[in-house]
C-alpha cells in the first residue's frame, strides 16, 4: 500500500512539473519515476522474504526452547557488512537474512558487479562485489541553457551532444570511425579527446598535420653516428639497420678483396686454376626498404653491368632466406629486375642472391652477383 501511496504521489509531482520541462527532461522524469518503482518493488519482496525468514527462525527457536537447547537461545547471525563502493552509494542498512542492499554509481561511473545483493541463510550475500568504474569522467560537462517563456533550451559545444539532464556527452569520434576500414580518420592510432580527437603514430615515424599522415623519420640523418666500428647506416621506415658486408673467406685459390662498402672484387686468378676463373667476378650487396602489404607485381631492384663485354647479361636466382614472392625477370638484353609478385605483411627480412652471367655467344666471360637484402616494414606506411 505503502509503495502505490509514494508511486501516486511521485507521480502527480512529475506531472504538475510536465508542462515546463522539455522532451529531454521528461524522458529523465520518466527513468527516474521507473527506477523508483523498480526499487520499491525490491524493497516489498526483501521485506516478505524477511518476514518468512523471520517465522522460521522464530519456530526454530520454539522448538529448541521446548527441548531445552540453550545453545540455540539466540538468533542466527547477520551477514557481513557491505560498504558502499567509492564513488557510489548504497541503499539499505539491514544484515538480516532475507534482507536485500542495492548500490548506485555517481555520475560519469559505471556500476560492475552486482546491484542487488541479498542476504542469505548461511549469512553471506549473494552475487558479486559492487564497484564503480569511471566511463570517461571529462566525457559529461554542463550544457550550456537559458529560458525563453517557461522553456529551457541547451546547447552544446561542437564536438559534444545534448543529453538528459542538461549535460553534454564528448562524441568519441576514435570509436565511431576509426574502426571502419571506409571512414579512418587515423592512418595509425586515434586517441579520443574532450570535443575532439588526435592522430598518433607509431615510434620512429612523426605525423604530418598537413596530410594526416605518419611520415618516417631517418635516424642515419638525424644521427649520423649512430651506427659505429665501420658498420653502415641504413634507414628503413620506422626504424634503421646498421650493416657490415663482408667479403667470401678465401676459399681454393679464390680470394676477395673490399673496393668500397658495398663492393668485393675478386683477385686476379693464377695460371690454370679452373675454381678460381669459374667464381663471380664481383659481389655487391643491396639493401631496400619497402612498406608492409605493397600491391603487387612491383619492380624492387634493377641490375645492369657496368661495362659490358658480351652480348647479353642472364639473371637467375642463385641462393635465397625467407625470400617468399620474390622473382627475377629478364628485362632487356643487359638488364634484369628483381620483383615482388606476392603481397608481404611486416616485419620481415628477405634476401636473395642473383647472378648475373656475361656471355659473348656461347662463351661465359664472367659472372656478378648481387646480394639483395629486403626489410618490409610493419606498417603499410
Amino acid at each position: 500500500m505503502l509503495k502505490h501511496l509514494l508511486l501516486v504521489l511521485l507521480s502527480l509531482q512529475l506531472l504538475r512539473a510536465g508542462a515546463a520541462q522539455t522532451c529531454p527532461e521528461q524522458k529523465e522524469a520518466i527513468k527516474i519515476l521507473r527506477q523508483v518503482q523498480k526499487l520499491l518493488a525490491d524493497h516489498e519482496s526483501s521485506y516478505l522474504r524477511e518476514l518468512k525468514s523471520l517465522s522460521r527462525r522464530l519456530a526454530r527457536l520454539g522448538g529448541a526452547v521446548s527441548r531445552g537447547d540453550s545453545t540455540a537461545s539466540s538468533f542466527p547471525e547477520n551477514c557481513p557488512p557491505l560498504k558502499p563502493p567509492r564513488h557510489g552509494r548504497k541503499l539499505g542498512v539491514q544484515k538480516t537474512p532475507g534482507h536485500q542492499v542495492h548500490f548506485l554509481c555517481d555520475l560519469g561511473y559505471q556500476l560492475t558487479g552486482s546491484e542487488t545483493r541479498t542476504c542469505l541463510e548461511n549469512q553471506t550475500w549473494s552475487g558479486q562485489a559492487a564497484a564503480c568504474t569511471a566511463t570517461n569522467a571529462s566525457s559529461l560537462r554542463p550544457a550550456k541553457c537559458s529560458s525563453f517563456h517557461s522553456a529551457q533550451q541547451c546547447t552544446c559545444d561542437p564536438g559534444f551532444l545534448i543529453q538528459p539532464g542538461a549535460l553534454c556527452q564528448d562524441i568519441d569520434e576514435c570509436s565511431l570511425y576509426q574502426d571502419k576500414p571506409g571512414s579512418k580518420i587515423c592512418v595509425h592510432e586515434c586517441v579520443n579527446s574532450p570535443g575532439s580527437y588526435r592522430c598518433v603514430c607509431p615510434r620512429g615515424y612523426v605525423l604530418d598535420p598537413v596530410q594526416n599522415s605518419c611520415q618516417d623519420i631517418d635516424e642515419c640523418v638525424a644521427e649520423p653516428s649512430v651506427c659505429t666500428g665501420g658498420h653502415i647506416c641504413i634507414n628503413l621506415f620506422g626504424s634503421f639497420v646498421c650493416v657490415h658486408p663482408e667479403c667470401p673467406k678465401p676459399k681454393a685459390n679464390v680470394t676477395y678483396i673490399k673496393t668500397s662498402g658495398h663492393q668485393c672484387e675478386r683477385t686476379p686468378c693464377l695460371v690454370g686454376s679452373g675454381s678460381c676463373s669459374e667464381a663471380p667476378h664481383s659481389i655487391s650487396f643491396h639493401y631496400l626498404a619497402v612498406q608492409s602489404q605493397l600491391s603487387v607485381p612491383r619492380v624492387l631492384f634493377t641490375m645492369t653491368a657496368p661495362q659490358s663485354l658480351g652480348d647479353s647479361q642472364r639473371f637467375t636466382i642463385t641462393k635465397e632466406k625467407g625470400a617468399r614472392g620474390l622473382q627475377v625477370r629478364q628485362a632487356g638484353r643487359h638488364r634484369g629486375e628483381l620483383v615482388l609478385s606476392r603481397s608481404v605483411s611486416g616485419p620481415a627480412e628477405l634476401q636473395v642472391d642473383v647472378e648475373m652471367a656475361e656471355s659473348s655467344g656461347q662463351k661465359l666471360l664472367g659472372r656478378h652477383i648481387f646480394t639483395v637484402t629486403v626489410y618490409v616494414s610493419q606498417y603499410p606506411f
